[in-house]
C-alpha cells in the first residue's frame, strides 16, 4: 500500500450523496489507496462500520469532535451546563464508535472539559487513557498553539507519544500566520523521533514549508465541487451559465462526489512530490 501524506476527509454528506452509497462506495473507496479520516461529528454509526468494513483498520483515522466542541464552547460559554452536555454527548458517541471499529490512528478529545491533571502530558487528560482501554494504544495528542511551546517539548520528549498532532488552524489563512513557529517545532518533533499530523490544513505552502508527516482536510467542499459538476453537467465553462442555471440536486450529487475524491487525488500528488531530506 501507498504512503501518502493526505488523508481523505469524509463525512456523512459526502458518502450518502452517492447514488447508492451502500453499492457506489466500495467502489470508490477502493479506487484510491489514501488513508481516510471519518469524524465523530457527522458519522453514523451504521456508516462507520460500513466504511470500515471497506478499507479496514490500516487505512481508517477517527477524528473526536475535539474543534467543534471548541466552538460550541466559544458560543455556550465554557462554565455553561448546556456546553457540560454537549461534551458528554461527544464522549459517549466517540468511545461507542472506537469500541465498534477498529482504527489506525485517532485523535484525543482535546478540550479543557477533559482535563483532569495539570500535567498536560499526563494519560489521565482528554480521554488518553479510556480510549487506550479501547484500542490499545493512546490517542494522538492534539497541540494548539496557545498552550506554550514548553508543552509542545514535553509531548516531544515523552516516551508515551509516537505521533503527535497540530490543530486549531483549521481556517486555511491561519496556517499562514505560524509557519516559522511550526516549522521550528517540527524540527524539534524530528530530532526527538516524533512523526506529526496537522488537522485541518489544506494551504498547500504551509505544508510545503512545515513538511509534516500526514495531513488531512474534509475533501467533499460542496460549494466548489458543485460548481464542476454543475459545468459538467451543462457541457459548458461559462461560469454565468453556471451560477444562473438551476440544476437539481440530485441530478449531480454523485458527480459532486467524484469531483471531490479526483480534486484530493490531484492534490496527494502535489503532496507527495513535496517530500524534502
Amino acid at each position: 500500500m501507498a504512503n501518502h501524506r493526505l488523508v481523505f476527509g469524509i463525512g456523512a454528506g459526502f458518502c450518502y450523496s452517492l447514488k447508492d452509497y451502500k453499492t457506489d462506495l466500495p467502489k470508490l473507496l477502493n479506487a484510491f489507496d489514501n488513508d481516510i479520516l471519518i469524524s465523530t461529528v457527522d458519522m453514523p454509526f451504521t456508516l462507520a462500520r460500513l466504511i470500515y468494513d471497506i478499507v479496514g483498520q490500516d487505512r481508517l483515522y477517527l477524528d473526536s469532535g475535539g474543534f467543534t466542541l471548541f466552538k460550541e464552547q466559544t458560543k455556550l460559554g465554557k462554565d455553561n451546563p448546556k456546553f457540560f452536555k454537549k461534551c458528554e454527548k461527544m464522549k459517549s458517541k466517540y468511545l461507542r464508535l472506537l469500541s465498534q471499529i477498529k482504527v489506525k490512528e485517532c485523535f484525543e478529545l482535546d478540550n479543557d472539559y477533559f482535563l483532569k491533571d495539570s500535567d498536560l502530558t499526563s494519560p489521565k487528560n482528554f480521554l488518553r487513557a479510556e480510549i487506550k482501554e479501547i484500542t490499545g494504544f493512546y490517542p494522538t495528542p492534539v497541540f494548539k498553539m496557545h498552550q506554550g511551546f514548553a508543552y509542545w517539548k514535553a509531548l516531544c520528549e515523552s516516551k508515551e507519544y509516537s505521533k503527535l498532532a497540530i490543530g486549531g488552524l483549521a481556517q486555511t489563512r491561519a496556517w499562514n500566520t505560524k509557519t516559522d513557529e511550526i516549522r521550528a517545532m517540527m524540527d524539534y518533533a524530528r530530532l526527538c523521533g516524533k512523526k506529526v499530523h496537522l488537522l485541518g490544513c489544506q494551504n498547500i505552502q504551509a505544508f510545503k514549508e512545515v513538511q509534516p508527516s500526514t495531513v488531512d482536510y474534509s475533501i467533499f467542499q460542496m460549494a466548489i465541487n458543485l460548481e464542476f459538476a454543475k459545468a459538467e453537467f451543462l457541457n459548458t465553462s461559462d461560469r454565468r451559465i453556471i451560477k444562473e442555471t438551476a440544476v437539481n440536486y440530485r441530478d449531480i450529487s454523485h458527480h459532486i462526489t467524484l469531483w471531490a475524491v479526483a480534486r484530493a487525488m490531484s492534490r496527494c500528488f502535489l503532496y507527495d512530490s513535496y517530500q524534502k531530506s
